[in-house]
C-alpha cells in the first residue's frame, strides 16, 4: 500500500512538473530539427534566434579563446559558421537539459553534477558507438542518450537518500531498477517515460528512457535503444563484458572523456565533474 502511494505520487509530479513554461514552443522546435537528418544552419538559426538564452551562449562560445581567431564576432550565423553545425547541435542539445532541465529543478549541486556528468558521458558513448557501427544516426542517438535519466530528477527532488542509494547499486548484483520498484512502486525510466511524453519528447527517446534498463531487442527502432543501454551499461560498469560493443567503447575511452571534458569547457562547467 506505501508502495502504491508513493508511485502514484511520483508519478502525478512527473506528470505535471512545469519546467519549461515560457521556453515550451520553442524547445519543441529545436527538438524538431535537431532530430531531423536534413535540417540545415538556416532551419536551427530560425528556431534559436528567438531564445536569448541560447544565442548569448553561442555568441559566447564562438568568441572563447577556443574558436576566436582574434576577430570579434558579432552575429549568429557567423557565430553558428565558426563552430560548426553538428557542434552548434551538441551544445543547443546540452544547453536544453543543463539549463532548462536540470538547473530550473534545482537540484542539490552534488546530485546535479553527478546526473550531468553520467548522461554526457552515456551520450557521447552512444554516439560513438553508432557511428562506428553504422547502425544509427550518431547525433540522435547523442540527444536521446543525453535524456534517458531524466526520470532520476524526480527521484532526487524527492527522497534526500536517493544519490547513495545509486552509489550502493553499483555494486555487483544489485539492480538499481528493483531496488527503486521494490521502495517507490515504480522505477526512474517509468517516471521519465511520464516526463518525455509530458513533454512531447520523440516516441523513439520515450521508448529508450522507458527501456534502456530491460533486456528488449530486434527492430530498427530497438537499435537505438541497443546504443544507449550499453553506453549506460559502460558508463557505469566499464570493466564489464559488453561483447563487440563493450571493445570499441574500451579503445575510446580516452576520446569519450576528452570530449566530455571539451563541452563542459565550453559550457563553463570545467569544474563539474560526477
Amino acid at each position: 500500500m506505501q508502495t502504491e502511494v508513493a508511485r502514484e505520487r511520483l508519478l502525478t509530479k512527473a506528470k505535471t512538473l512545469k519546467v519549461l513554461p515560457s521556453l515550451h514552443d520553442i524547445i519543441d522546435k529545436v527538438f524538431s530539427v535537431l532530430n531531423d537528418q536534413n535540417s540545415s544552419f538556416d532551419q536551427l538559426e530560425d528556431v534559436i534566434q528567438y531564445d536569448q538564452a541560447i544565442c548569448s551562449k553561442i555568441m559566447s562560445i564562438a568568441n572563447s579563446a577556443y574558436f576566436c581567431r582574434g576577430l570579434k564576432i558579432l552575429n549568429l550565423h557567423r557565430a553558428m559558421v565558426v563552430i560548426g553545425f553538428e557542434e552548434i547541435k551538441n551544445i543547443i542539445t546540452c544547453l536544453v537539459f543543463l539549463d532548462e532541465i536540470l538547473k530550473k529543478m534545482k537540484l542539490r549541486q552534488d546530485h546535479f553534477r553527478s546526473l550531468w556528468y553520467h548522461s554526457l558521458y552515456v551520450a557521447y558513448s552512444a554516439k560513438i558507438l553508432s557511428a562506428r557501427t553504422f547502425v544509427e544516426d550518431p547525433e540522435k542517438t547523442f540527444t536521446a542518450a543525453l535524456l534517458h535519466d531524466v526520470g532520476k530528477i524526480i527521484l532526487y527532488m524527492s527522497y534526500e537518500g536517493y544519490g547513495d542509494m545509486l552509489l550502493q547499486c553499483q555494486e555487483p548484483g544489485r539492480d538499481l531498477c528493483v531496488e527503486e520498484r521494490d521502495l517507490f512502486g515504480t522505477d526512474h525510466q517509468e517516471i521519465g517515460y511520464y516526463m518525455g511524453v509530458k513533454w512531447r519528447f520523440p516516441d523513439e527517446f520515450s521508448s529508450v528512457i522507458r527501456n534502456h534498463h530491460t533486456a528488449k531487442g530486434g527492430g530498427q527502432q530497438d537499435m537505438l535503444l541497443r546504443l544507449v543501454r550499453i553506453a549506460d551499461r559502460f558508463a557505469s560498469h566499464p570493466d564489464e563484458n559488453l561483447g563487440m560493443e563493450g571493445l570499441i567503447l574500451l579503445k575510446e575511452k580516452e576520446k569519450i572523456e576528452s570530449e566530455i571534458g571539451r563541452i563542459m569547457e565550453l559550457l563553463g562547467m570545467a569544474n563539474e565533474k560526477g
